[in-house]
């Protein structure tokens, strides 16, 4: 690919002569993507094509008047995504299309303007964004409530849908076929991933209540497709198909699964196996399923899982840069030291990780914003409360922004151990590498790591706990 982030003299004469030659002239043989946004000078953006098998990012930096052109030499019709500070913006491109947007810093995806011959098509793609944001919104409002009353809203989704491409084909003609067959494909899995995540929403919005769902909820599945290699540039066909396949702890829970596959990485990998036969479209799903394991709980259980994660990724990239990223996690293995911190406690004292040395500590990082992290407060109160007065200390850290919620939780729910609000201290997040809670780590009598991501009170870490003590 061949990219020019200033224009030279010569590319000033080729734009010229793609927006102003007439129709007989001989269009540039670059795709042209210009952009400019009032109040973006001297700021950087990314446009990245996501191909998870050839992937591109290009850097671009806007001028003093806020304005970039990139020269992209592509060879068929592409998706990218611009990204510029929190926002990010799809853009379908072709070969020799020319893409002009205008917008406000600070406020693009809603005052973004285009023009250009490829512009019929990012406008589309701007009002279907906007509408399926609309419905994200409300989302947890929506998936509280009843099969049919959420049957009825997902199909009404996909029938504005259906009605927006619906406009655009009328108004133009000669529209590209392979971004027609994506832009319906996209109306298609939108509408099975919402089908397919309602259950866990529902039971998760209602407090563990389950939802009642009926034998023909699942006739979604007859418009879908688990193997359809053609649609891997399309990041919501592989959210349905993660979705999909994900397993949930109850089942790994099962003795005889857990006894087989050791992890629930491990079973995971188990499970893409048995349903995925084509083979690219695994190597992204087992690689994601890997990818997340390793940058949430870093090293844990990573030789349980690994022969299976090799033996079924298909791409030395992928597994190239799980190792890399594993190496970024060396510091924090069994036996290496725990860095020491310092935060306040309930009692408004400070309080220490080096001052339980000789003792096992737990610690539970925690919000009181986090669902999950709430719902493991009554079984660490059990285990706390079953090993009280034994050799080791229960530690839970709150990185709630302020204390006030901290406090009031605390007490309302009388919670035992020691109490410490770290709120956004940087030793958590750096150090530790804790990108998602709750997180829970055992640190030995010598103040070293023991396992820097343990399991939770309700997956059964009493049994590592007992085993531990009784050293």
């Amino acid at each position: 690919m061949r990219i020019f982030n200033k224009l030279t003299t010569i590319g000033i004469l080729i734009l010229i002569v793609v927006f102003f030659s007439c129709n007989t002239e001989k269009k540039s043989e670059y795709t042209v993507i210009k952009g400019i946004v009032d109040g973006a000078a001297g700021k950087t953006a990314l446009i990245v094509n996501e191909n998870p098998f050839n992937p591109t990012i290009d850097t671009v930096k806007f001028d003093e008047n806020g304005t970039f052109v990139l020269n992209l030499d592509i060879k068929s019709p592409k998706y990218y995504t611009i990204e510029l500070g929190r926002t990010h913006m799809v853009l379908f491109i072709r070969p020799s299309d020319s893409l002009i947007f205008n917008a406000k810093s600070g406020s693009i995806f809603n005052t973004v303007v285009y023009s250009g011959s490829a512009s019929v098509y990012n406008d589309y793609i701007i009002k279907m964004t906007k509408t399926s944001g609309n419905y994200k919104s409300k989302l947890f409002d929506i998936f509280s409530k009843d099969e049919v009353t959420v049957t009825k809203s997902i199909d009404s989704l996909r029938a504005v849908h259906a009605d927006e491409i619906a406009l655009m084909q009328k108004n133009s003609s000669d529209l590209d076929p392979f971004f027609l067959k994506m832009e319906k494909a996209r109306i298609i899995y939108e509408w099975a991933l919402y089908h397919r995540i309602y259950p866990d929403y529902y039971e998760y919005l209602n407090k563990g209540e389950a939802a009642v769902i009926s034998p023909e909820f699942d006739t979604y599945l007859a418009e879908t497709s688990l193997n359809d290699e053609n649609l891997i540039d399309l990041p919501i066909y592989i959210k349905f198909l993660e979705a999909y396949l994900r397993t949930d702890f109850s089942e790994y829970a099962k003795p005889e699964i857990k006894e087989e596959f050791k992890s629930h990485i491990t079973f995971e990998l188990s499970v893409i196996d048995k349903n995925i036969e084509n083979e690219k479209l695994k190597s992204i799903l087992v690689y994601n399923t890997v990818n997340q394991q390793v940058k949430y709980d870093g090293i844990k259980d990573y030789d349980l899982y690994w022969d299976s994660f090799v033996k079924l990724c298909n791409n030395d990239t992928f597994i190239n840069k799980i190792k890399e990223k594993l190496k970024d996690w060396e510091y924090l293995k069994k036996g290496m030291p725990a860095k020491d911190f310092s935060f306040e406690s309930i009692d408004g004292e400070k309080v220490s990780l080096s001052s339980f040395k000789g003792k096992w500590v737990y610690i539970d990082i925690w919000a009181t914003w986090c669902n999950p992290c709430v719902g493991e407060i009554p079984k660490l109160k059990e285990l706390e409360a079953k090993f009280h007065g034994r050799d080791i200390v229960f530690m839970s850290i709150s990185v709630d922004r302020t204390q006030e919620p901290w406090k009031k939780m605390v007490v309302e729910n009388e919670m035992m151990g020691v109490q410490l609000w770290a709120g956004q201290d940087q030793i958590i997040k750096d150090f530790y590498r804790v990108n998602g809670i709750p997180r829970f780590m055992i640190i030995d009598p010598e103040t070293n790591i023991y396992e820097v991501s343990a399991d939770r009170p309700t997956m059964g870490v009493e049994t590592v706990l007992e085993k531990l003590l009784a050293q």
